[in-house]
Formats: structure tokens, sequence, C-alpha cells
């Protein structure tokens, strides 16, 4: 009685709920006939209770099912790859969200019918993706890493780049023995494990890693306590041009993309705050004195994000309007 009362104080179905117990353990007597899992339940459960782990269970078990999540300043949208936009289905859990703050998600089944709607949806960070999703290719320069043929791009420091791969590899070959000798131990790699876990947890799920996603600035303190590099001039001039924003169109014009456009906003402590956009990006500065000011402040904002916070020297516009030329064409 105590279940069915649960159920109906919760809005449950208390025989779907049975429906999803009994296919929980014919799952589970699936993996025991294999050697996969023992009878001890409670080194089922070990990590149960970590969600990022949980999460990349469901990358693994979904990809390529995947969509881009581009937020906007009131909402969000989704782009696959084979659909473009889609929508969330109306009584997907997710659809109820105003922002997703994950810039992947992970879904089951598609549904057309004006639209495409997702169903059965999971967001996912970039660290998940990485390690938990398809083949992990090495792009045309060092730091870029390429999924689904090139349509996911990741741009990274070459080192950090280094280290996916290097888990990624490791990880990979984990789950092979383990599938090959079902009842080998797993305790032996533990600091693999752990490694795993830790990359996925720090990831704070911003779409670091990812060209084309849309900053959202902290406020206040936060804000200002945030430091940049000295190499790439947020007001005055700097290789590339007079300032940062003759640095940054001239690294999207080389590219072969327009050329950005501003928006400002006056807030109310009499500063500005302005947010640059191309390619379907936008990119929000720190609020400055004037409107000349912020709009330089974007644009540094978004240099700093496009090259990692490396240099910011002619020949490194260079180098990265080459690398997003070759992927623009890829994209076409």
């Amino acid at each position: 009685m105590g279940g069915y009362e649960y159920c109906w104080k919760n809005f449950l179905s208390a025989q779907s709920m049975k429906a999803i117990d009994a296919l929980r353990r014919e799952f589970r007597c699936l993996l025991k006939d294999i050697g996969l899992v023992d009878s001890n339940t409670a080194n089922c459960n070990l990590w149960s209770s970590d969600v990022n782990l949980i999460r990349a269970v469901i990358c693994y078990g979904l990809y390529p099912g995947i969509c881009s999540v581009v937020h906007n300043e009131k909402s969000f949208s989704l782009k696959t790859m084979e659909d473009g936009q889609v929508l969330l289905y109306s009584n997907s859990v997710n659809a109820r969200e105003t922002r997703i703050p994950y810039p992947w998600l992970l879904f089951n089944e598609k549904v057309k019918v004006n639209s495409v709607f997702l169903r059965d949806s999971t967001a996912v960070s970039d660290a998940v993706v990485l390690l938990f999703g398809g083949n992990l290719l090495k792009g045309d320069a060092d730091g870029h890493l390429k999924m689904l043929g090139g349509y996911l791009e990741f741009f990274m420091e070459p080192a950090v780049a280094d280290l996916y791969q290097c888990v990624r590899r490791e990880l990979d070959d984990l789950i092979q023995r383990k599938l090959l000798f079902p009842m080998m131990s797993i305790h032996v790699y533990d600091g693999l494990i752990s490694a795993v876990r830790l990359l996925i947890s720090i990831d704070t799920c911003e779409g670091r890693f990812v060209f084309g996603r849309r900053v959202f600035k902290p406020s206040k303190s936060t804000v200002m306590a945030t430091s940049h590099p000295a190499s790439i001039s947020r007001t005055e001039s700097g290789p590339g041009g007079d300032n940062s924003k003759s640095q940054l169109q001239t690294l999207l014009t080389r590219a072969g993309y327009a050329a950005p456009s501003y928006k400002t906003k006056q807030l109310k402590n009499n500063q500005f705050r302005a947010t640059v956009e191309f390619n379907g990006m936008q990119i929000m500065g720190q609020p400055c004195s004037n409107k000349k000011s912020a709009e330089k402040d974007a644009a540094a904002e978004a240099l700093q994000w496009l090259m990692g916070g490396k240099q910011s020297g002619s020949e490194y516009i260079s180098h990265m309007s080459k690398l997003l030329k070759k992927s623009k064409k890829d994209h076409n």
C-alpha cells in the first residue's frame, strides 16, 4: 500500500513503475549471466549517486544521438547534424526548462510531425562527450579534436587535448578488455577510473571547448574578479589592427566569415556592456565606462576564447584564420 500511496501523491503510474522495475531486474540477470556483475548488489550501486558518471553512461549508450544547445537571453535552441534546428517533445521534462546549462543534449528518439521533436533527452558536458562519445580524431592543428566526421569540433590547449586523447584510449581499452574477459577485476584500473570521474566532475558545462557557443557572463563581483591575459589588448593597439575589434575582424574575414557586429546596452550604473555577434555566435564583454570601450572589450573576450588565451600576434591570427577557414569548408 505504501508504494501505491507514494505514486498517487507524486503523480506517478504504479503500473509503469512496476514495468520499469521488471526491466531493471531483467537487465541485471542478463549482465549476471555473462559475468559482468555478481550477486553482490552493493558493488553494482557503488557510484549510483555520481550524477556526472550517470550522464556519461547515458552518453555512451545514446551517442551519436546528440544535438548542440545554443542559448539566447531568454531561451535556447537545439540543432542536430541531420535536421538542423529541432525541438523538444512537449511532454519531455527538459521542455519545461527555459535554460539548459550544458552545451550538448543526448536523445533517444526523434519524432517528425511539422517539425522534428526529440524525446528522452539528457544534457551532458564537453568532457562527457569527449570521453564517452564516438571516435575522437585529431584535427588540423594542435589542440583541435573532431568527432562525427568533423561535425563536432573542440578547441583547447594542446596539452589538454593530449590528456583527453590519452585517457580516452585507456578507457576504451578497459571497456574492450572487460567485455572480452567479463570476470576481470577492474581494481587495477582504479587510477584511470578516478581520472575519468575527476575530468567529468570539474567540467563547468559552459562548452568552453566548442567554437560557436554563447557565453553568459556572471554579474557583479564575479565579473570584476575575472582576470584576462595581457597578451590580448582589450582597448589599446595590438597586432592585427589598431585594437581588439580590428584583430577580431581580421581573424574572421581571413577565414571567410562575415565581419562581426556589435550590440551595446547602457546599464543602470551608467556603464555600457556590448555583445559581439558572428557566425551565429554571441559573446558578451564586461561593463565599461563608454560604448567604444565596451565594444573593444567584447571583441577581446571573443579573441581570448577563440585563441584559448594564447598570444594574439599576426602569425597566430593567420594560423587561426586558416583553421577556421578549413572548418567552414568542412561544414559547407
